[in-house]
């Protein structure tokens, strides 16, 4: 994502918010005020990042509340002033917010989430992002598995299924030749009318792709 140019702070308080006066500190383009004023007032534009002040209802185990979901529907923002045993980050994460700064947050911290984000990077602690990622991971592969298409191996002769047995256990085309006592040539036209026949690409696919229930497998054991 591009860089912000300008950081508005959603405070209702009429003094000059501490967050506010870290971000002056480090020369970032920054204005303070009220929800009500940033609403109306036409400031939620692109380039702008939104600082909005944590509260329990916004965002919980049943999820974005509507306020929050609207303001996210007009603008990239980030959350301060969060209680770390109540706001889970990866909640916010999957959410769109693009950081957390927790009130017990030192100074040095605020400042180096601010620039981070102000840069369009998100602002997590490394380890929530690693554990994110990888449970994102594990659902694509769950989701690849189930929609996994098993290919009719009723369609593929017993010479074929020895090649694919074959293949599996990493045998060149010269070396299933000698195997099978065939020409590499006859080999190539076996693996062209495998991969007809499983609808696969090359042999990474088709081992992917040939999940063998046991019998079958059984069988493709007996056949090599």
């Amino acid at each position: 994502m591009d860089k912000f140019n300008k950081l508005i702070i959603i405070s209702e308080l009429d003094t000059v918010h501490n967050i506010t006066l870290l971000a002056q500190s480090i020369n970032i383009n920054v204005q303070q005020c009220s929800k009500a004023v940033a609403l109306n007032s036409g400031m939620l534009k692109p380039g702008v990042l939104l600082a909005y002040p944590y509260a329990n209802k916004d965002i919980n185990k049943n999820g974005v509340s509507a306020e929050l979901q609207d303001l996210l529907n007009k603008v990239p923002l980030f959350l301060f002033q969060a209680e770390r045993t109540i706001l889970e980050p990866s909640q916010a994460i999957i959410a769109g917010i693009r950081g957390v700064i927790y009130r017990d947050e030192q100074l040095d911290r605020v400042m180096t989430a601010i620039n981070t984000m102000m840069t369009g990077q998100l602002y997590y602690a490394r380890k929530v992002m690693s554990e994110l990622i990888d449970t994102l991971v594990q659902q694509k592969l769950a989701q690849n598995q189930q929609t996994l298409v098993v290919p009719n191996t009723n369609l593929l002769t017993k010479q074929e299924k020895r090649i694919i047995q074959l293949v599996a256990e990493g045998s060149r085309n010269k070396e299933i030749a000698d195997n099978l006592n065939i020409s590499a040539h006859t080999v190539k036209a076996h693996l062209s009318s495998i991969f007809r026949k499983t609808k696969a690409r090359n042999r990474v696919e088709l081992l992917r792709c040939m999940q063998w229930p046991k019998t079958q497998e059984s069988e493709l054991i007996k056949l090599a």
